[in-house]
């Protein structure tokens, strides 16, 4: 009896759930943030990671993205392989087709944040500009400061920072 019983508290795992226990497998697999900037370190890293994050919910298929971005088969899954393994992306199901993970999706949200921030990087510096100007001419640079960033830049996450 108790074999049985074992057999069935102990369910077998099917390969959702085995992808779920590789996520949640160890401390030690937890990624640094130096693991995660090396993952999209380079231009075709970032490439590939930025294919997928476009193709998110219903998945992006490898050999689409592969042939898109014209990598060989050993340049796109070595750089795929550091993507998985710093937990940025995940492969669904049996498909074939890679997603981002809600690491991947922070990672990604903030990556289009930087890139909004270098858009508008003349702005950043004029604001800049004024921080560092004299106080002796301008009694309260940071009340300036303040008001040229609410003129400036529309984007409320970039205030916030600013005002810190």
């Amino acid at each position: 009896m108790c074999p049985i019983v074992y057999q069935i508290s102990q369910p077998q795992l099917n390969s959702t759930a085995s992808t779920s226990a590789k996520i949640l497998e160890s401390e030690d697999d937890i990624p640094s943030i130096r693991d995660i900037l090396a993952a999209i370190l380079d231009d075709k890293s970032l490439a590939i990671f930025v294919a997928i994050s476009e193709l998110s919910n219903e998945g992006a298929d490898s050999h689409t993205i592969r042939i898109k971005l014209s990598l060989t088969h050993k340049e796109y899954y070595h750089r795929l392989g550091a993507l998985v393994q710093s937990n940025l992306i995940i492969r669904k199901d049996h498909n074939k087709k890679y997603i981002l993970t809600s690491l991947g999706k922070v990672v990604y949200s903030n990556l289009i944040f930087i890139q909004y921030a270098l858009g508008n990087i003349w702005e950043l510096r004029a604001i800049d500009i004024v921080r560092i100007s004299d106080n002796r001419i301008y009694e309260d640079i940071d009340k300036i400061a303040s008001g040229l960033t609410d003129i400036l830049l529309p984007e409320e996450r970039i205030k916030e920072i600013l005002r810190r």
